[in-house]
């Protein structure tokens, strides 16, 4: 078992291709320590085993939350992520979708911040152009955003930076 659980849901596949990219950006700095996990197929006993931990969601429609995630919620609720420090990172399109870009991020991050958890990896937001995020608080965002319509040729370099940044701030 890895140090890390990465669990994701993907209706897609844009969410599973960004998260196995985060697991190979983080194995290049520690070998072995990402797990990665459908969300849509795991149980809180899964999830509780981690102490770290790595959520990945995408804004589906008009920040709506994705099938397996929507489905994992009332889960959720009832969790305790007390001692847990949890990175997340969310996809939306800021384009198309402006007035609620990763908006299932924030309603995540809010969440597992009101079961306990130790929120970790924010975000700065200048370069992005969006109207409205649940995500955004002053000039970050609570998660790692990845925009794979509007701007694809910078999630590289973005999953580059944030893993280093959450392994510094996991502390592992």
């Amino acid at each position: 078992m890895g140090k890390i659980g990465l669990f994701y849901g993907s209706n897609t596949g844009n969410t599973e291709f960004i998260a196995f990219q985060i697991k190979e950006a983080y194995e290049k700095l520690d070998p072995g320590s990402v797990d990665v996990f459908n969300i849509g197929a795991s149980s809180p006993e899964q999830i509780l085993k981690y102490t770290y931990l790595i959520f990945g969601i995408p804004t589906w429609n008009t920040g709506e939350l994705q099938d397996d995630w929507a489905a994992f919620w009332p889960k959720l609720g009832e969790m305790n992520f007390t001692g847990k420090k949890i990175a997340i990172f969310g996809l939306g399109d800021q384009n198309g979708y402006g007035f609620n870009f990763l908006d299932a991020a924030g309603m995540l991050a809010d969440e597992v911040m009101k079961q306990g958890a130790e929120l970790l990896g924010l975000w700065e937001t200048n370069t992005y152009e969006f109207a409205e995020s649940k995500a955004n608080v002053e000039d970050h965002f609570l998660s790692l955003g990845i925009d794979q319509d509007g701007q694809s040729g910078m999630t590289p370099a973005r999953i580059t930076k944030w893993v280093k940044r959450i392994k510094t701030e996991f502390g592992i």
